[in-house]
C-alpha cells in the first residue's frame, strides 16, 4: 500500500527551498557550491565538518529533510574547522562560517513575525489560504533547525516528530474558514523561537546547548499535539464542561512561559531546571501525565499487584540505530505514525532477514517516543525466554496504565474481582479484557500518537503455534464475534510489528487492509551500504590505521547485514592472540561464502574457529576438550528456560551429576564477547546477542563440529535444579514475622526476597519441572524427585513460589510428578 505524497501526510511536506538573498553572486565566492543552502551533513570528527552539496539536496526533495550528522564536541573550535564537501567533485577548504551565514541569511529571508502579535496574526489571516505560504511563515524555522541538529540524539527525534505533527495540523487549519487567533499566536511563538536559534550569533551554540535544545524540541512537540487535537475537534473541551476561550488562552500562555524560560536559559548559556508543560484533555487533566498513585483521593485502591508482567522485555536503548543512519525508513515510519487520517492502517509490519537491523529501527522509534509520553509499550520477544508469548497483552496493558491515569483505573477495575485475569496465559482474553475494554472506558484517548511496538515476533516461543492467537488478533481474523477487531483501537494508536518473513506470519497477515507492510529488502542496496559504511567507520575510529578503503571493503562485504558488520568490527578491534587488526581484517574480507543466506553463519564459523585456536601453548588442553567444554557450556546457556547470569550458571553447574562438568563457565564465555551478552558482568544474563547465532549452533548442517544438541543438557539441568533446591531451601527463608499477614502487607519483603532467594534458586524452583519433562525417564532423577516430595523441602519450595509470585506453576507440576513417582514405584516393585 503506497502512502507517499498523500494529502495530509507529513511525509508529503517537501523540505524547504532555502535560498540566499543574493544567490546570483554565490558562484562568484570561491569555494562555495552554487545554488541552494548547504546542510550540515558530515560529522565533526578530528576538526572536520562535511558539507552537503546542491546535488545532494536536490536528491532529497522527495522525502523529509535529510538530517546532518554532527558530533557533540566543543563548538569553540568551529572557527578553525576545515570544511569539506562530501559530494563527488566537490571543492574543499570552504570557510565554515559561510555555512552559518547561509542559515542566517535564509532565516532573515523568511519574513519572520518580529512585530506586534496582532499585526502578525492579521497578516496571516489576510494572506491567501495557501499551504506553502502558511508553512513558509510558520514552519520554515523549525525545518532549518531540524536540518542542523541531526546528530544530537536527544534533540532531533523531538524536532522531527514536532515537524511532522505541525505539518499535519497546518493542513487542517488551512481548511478552516476562520483561523483561530490563539492557535496562530502559538504558531508565531514557535516561529520566533526557532528563528532565534537559527541566527548567526546563536547557531554556534547548538552543540554546547544541546540539552536545552532537547527541552525546546520536546515542548514544541507537546505544543504540536495540542494544536493537532484542538484543530481536529474544536469542541473537545466543551464536552468536558470547560470554557474554551479561557482554557485555550491559559494553556497557550503556559506553553509560551516554558518556551520563554528555555530561550532565556539558552541566552544565558545555563541549564536551569524548567518543567515541560504537558496538557492532557481528559477528565483527569489535573493529574500529571506520568504515574498515578495507587491510592486515589477518593480512597479507591488501584491494585495491579500480581498481574503478569514480562520482565526485561522492554526498550533497550543499546539497540538503537547509529544517529544519521536509516533516516529514510525512520522518516517514513514517523510520517505514518503522525498521520491522523481515518484511512491510515493502524498496524505496520516491518519484515526482513536476520541481521538486517529490524530491531534497531524498532528501538530507535521507541526511544524517540518514550521521552514525550507517546510510547505505549515496547514488547520484545526472545527465543531464550519461553513464556513471553503468554504475557504479551498483560504487559502492554500495564505499560499503558503506567502512562495514563484513567487506563490504570480501568485496568484495576477489570481485575479487581477477577484474579484469574491477572495471570491468564490466554492472549485473546488478555486482548479483550485487559486492553480493549479498559481503553473503551477512557473518557478521552491520550493526546498525540500512542505507539505500541512488538519486536521479533518470530521469536515468540519455539513453535509457530505459540503465536497463532497473537497473529489472528493482529490480522483481525478471530472468529469469535465477541472479540473486538483491532481496527476498533483508538485512532491515534499505532502498532509496529517486526519479524523475519516466516511462512506462518506471512500467511496470517496476508490481505489485511489495516496492516501496512514494509520490508528491509525494499531499502536500496546503495542506501544500506552507505549506512553500514557509516556504522563501520564509527566502530573502527581506532585503530587509526584504518581508513575509507577498509571501511568501504567491509561495507560491501556485509551485503546489507548490520549484524555481519558488527561481528566483523568486533573481530578486527579485538583480534585473537597472534593476529594484528589488519590480519584479522584480511581474514574477514577474504572469506567467500557461496550464498548470501550463509554469510552470518560463515562469520560465526570463522569466529568460533579462531576461539578454539586461542590457547596454543604446549600444555594447553586439546582441541577436542575445548569443543567438549564449548558444547557443554553453550548447551547450558541455550537449554536454560530463561537467560541466567554468570554467577547463576556457575551455581547450577556445580550441581551437575558428572563431576567433570563442574568447572567455571568463564573458561569458554570469556572469549565470546562478540557473540554473547553478559560475559563481563557476573550479574547480567548471558544470551546470544543475535538469534541467528542460536540458529547456527542448533543447525547441524551448518554448524558442524560446533553443533549444540539442546536436548542432551536437559537431564543435567534437571539434576542441578533439584540439588540447588536441596541445598538452598530452608524454613521461613525470608524471615516472615507472622504467618497471618499477607505477603503484600509485609514491609520490606521485596528486599528480603531479593537478598535471600538468589536468581539460581528462583530459577530452580520455577523450572525444574520443565527440565524433568524434557528428559527421558531416569531412575536416579526419579530418586531426586521422590526425595523432594518425601521431605519438608516440599513446603519450603511452595513458600518460595508464593514469595516470587509463581505459585500457579506448582499446579501444572503435580501430574508430572505423579507420573514419575508411579513409574519409579513400578520399577522398584519389579526389582
Amino acid at each position: 500500500m503506497n502512502h507517499a505524497n498523500q494529502p495530509g501526510d507529513s511525509r508529503s511536506v517537501p523540505p524547504p527551498d532555502i535560498e540566499t538573498p543574493n544567490e546570483t553572486n554565490a558562484a562568484e565566492r570561491p569555494g562555495r557550491p552554487r545554488g541552494k543552502i548547504c546542510r550540515f551533513l558530515g560529522k565533526v570528527t578530528n576538526g572536520v565538518i562535511k558539507k552537503m552539496s546542491r546535488s545532494s539536496l536536490k536528491d532529497s526533495r522527495s522525502r523529509d529533510p535529510v538530517t546532518p550528522v554532527v558530533d557533540r564536541k566543543d563548538v569553540s573550535s568551529i572557527p578553525n574547522i576545515e570544511v569539506q564537501d562530501v559530494s563527488p567533485g566537490a571543492k574543499q577548504g570552504t570557510d565554515p562560517q559561510s555555512a552559518l551565514r547561509d542559515v542566517n541569511e535564509a532565516a532573515k529571508g523568511m519574513n519572520l513575525l518580529s512585530g506586534p502579535v496582532a499585526s502578525g496574526i492579521s497578516a496571516a489571516q489576510n494572506a491567501p489560504a495557501d499551504a506553502c505560504t502558511f508553512e513558509d511563515t510558520y514552519l520554515r524555522p523549525l525545518k532549518i533547525f531540524d536540518a542542523v541538529i541531526g546528530k544530537l540524539a536527544n534533540v532531533h527525534p523531538y524536532a522531527k516528530m514536532a515537524l511532522g505533527v505541525l505539518s499535519c495540523a497546518s493542513q487542517i487549519i488551512l481548511a478552516q474558514a476562520n483561523r483561530d487567533e490563539a492557535i496562530l499566536n502559538l504558531y508565531m511563538k514557535l516561529g520566533q523561537v526557532y528563528g532565534f536559534m537559527t541566527q548567526d550569533d546563536t547557531l554556534h551554540q547548538i552543540l554546547s546547548m544541546s540539552t536545552i535544545l532537547g527541552q525546546v524540541s520536546q515542548q514544541t512537540l507537546e505544543c504540536a499535539h495540542f494544536i493537532m487535537d484542538y484543530s481536529e475537534k474544536k469542541n473537545f473541551w466543551k464536552r468536558l464542561g470547560k470554557n474554551v476561550i479561557s482554557e485555550t488562552d491559559d494553556t497557550i500562555q503556559r506553553y509560551n512561559n516554558v518556551l520563554d524560560a528555555l530561550m532565556q536559559n539558552f541566552r544565558d548559556q545555563v541549564a536551569r531546571d524548567v518543567a515541560i508543560y504537558t496538557h492532557r484533555t481528559s477528565k483527569d487533566s489535573g493529574h500529571a501525565s506520568g504515574l498515578t498513585p495507587i491510592h486515589t483521593s477518593t480512597g479507591e485502591i488501584l491494585d495491579l499487584s500480581g498481574m503478569a508482567y514480562s520482565e526485561a522485555a522492554g526498550l533497550d536503548t543499546r539497540k538503537r540505530c547509529l544517529p544519521g543512519t536509516r533516516m529514510d525508513i525512520l522518516s517514513d515510519i514517523m510520517g505514518w505514525i503522525n498521520d491522523s487520517r481515518d484511512d491510515v492502517p493502524c498496524v505496520l509490519w516491518l519484515s526482513g532477514p536476520a541481521g538486517t537491523g529490524k530491531s534497531a529501527i524498532a528501538h530507535t522509534i521507541a526511544s524517540s517516543f518514550i521521552g514525550v509520553g507517546g510510547l505505549g509499550s515496547c514488547y520484545c520477544f526472545d527465543r531464550n525466554t519461553d513464556d513471553r508469548h503468554k504475557k504479551v497483552f498483560s504487559t502492554i496493558a500495564r505499560d499503558l496504565a503506567d502512562r495514563h491515569p484513567e487506563m490504570r483505573r480501568a485496568l484495576a477495575g477489570a481485575v479487581q474481582n477477577a484474579n484469574a485475569l491477572k495471570t491468564t496465559a490466554d492472549v485473546v482474553q488478555q486482548w479483550q479484557k485487559l486492553l480493549i475494554e479498559p481503553l473503551g472506558k477512557l473518557s478521552e484517548s491520550p493526546v498525540g500518537p500512542v505507539v505500541i511496538i512488538i519486536d521479533a515476533l518470530d521469536e515468540s516461543g519455539k513453535a509457530a503455534e505459540t503465536r497463532s492467537d497473537l497473529l489472528r488478533i493482529l490480522a483481525g481474523k478471530l472468529r469469535d464475534p465477541t472479540i473486538t477487531h483491532i481496527t476498533k483501537l483508538p485512532k491515534n494508536f499505532r502498532i509496529i510489528v517486526t519479524s523475519r518473513p516466516l511462512h506462518d506470519i506471512e500467511a496470517a497477515l496476508a490481505g489485511a487492509q489495516h496492516i501496512r507492510r514494509m520490508s528491509m529488502d525494499d531499502i536500496s542496496s546503495a542506501t544500506t551500504e552507505r549506512d553500514i559504511h557509516a556504522y563501520i567507520s564509527n566502530e573502527l575510529e581506532e585503530p587509526s590505521d584504518f581508513g575509507d578503503t577498509q571501511f568501504a571493503a567491509l561495507a560491501k562485504k556485509a551485503d546489507g547485514l548490520f549484524e555481519w558488520a558488527r561481528l566483523a568490527c568486533k573481530s578486527i578491534k579485538a583480534p585473537p592472540p597472534g593476529l594484528s587488526p589488519f590480519e584479522s581484517f584480511d581474514a574477514v574480507v577474504s572469506r567467500n561464502p557461496a550464498e548470501r543466506e550463509n554469510l552470518l553463519y560463515d562469520m560465526y564459523e570463522f569466529i568460533l574457529t579462531e576461539i578454539m585456536r586461542i590457547d596454543k601453548s604446549p600444555h594447553s588442553t586439546s582441541r577436542q576438550k575445548q569443543l567438549t567444554r564449548f558444547r557443554s557450556v553453550m548447551g547450558q546457556i541455550l537449554g536454560a528456560s530463561e537467560p541466567l547470569p554468570l554467577e547463576s550458571l556457575n551455581a547450577m553447574r556445580h550441581h551437575f551429576p558428572d563431576k567433570s562438568e563442574r568447572y567455571e563457565v568463564q573458561v569458554m564465555v570469556k572469549h565470546m564477547g562478540s557473540l554473547l551478552s553478559g560475559t563481563t558482568n557476573s550479574s547480567t544474563p548471558i544470551r546470544p546477542l543475535h538469534v541467528s547465532f542460536r540458529d547456527f549452533l542448533t543447525d547441524q548442517s551448518h554448524s558442524g563440529e560446533f553443533f549444540i544438541d539442546v536436548s542432551k543438557v536437559q537431564r543435567d539441568l534437571a539434576f542441578a535444579s533439584l540439588r540447588v533446591m536441596e541445598h538452598g531451601l530452608s524454613f521461613n527463608i525470608c524471615d516472615l514475622k507472622s504467618s497471618y499477614l499477607p505477603n503484600s502487607e509485609d514491609p520490606g519483603l521485596l528486599d528480603r526476597v531479593e537478598k535471600y532467594i538468589p536468581p539460581h534458586l528462583s530459577y530452580a524452583c520455577r523450572f525444574w519441572p520443565v527440565h524433568v519433562q524434557a528428559t527421558h525417564f531416569d531412575p536416579d532423577l526419579a530418586k531426586e524427585i521422590k526425595s523432594l516430595f518425601e521431605h519438608e523441602r516440599l513446603f519450603f519450595w511452595l513458600e518460595v513460589l508464593s514469595l516470587i509470585n509463581a505459585l500457579s506453576g506448582a499446579v501444572t507440576t503435580l501430574p508430572l510428578i505423579a507420573k514419575w513417582l508411579k513409574v519409579s514405584t513400578l520399577l522398584l516393585s519389579v526389582r
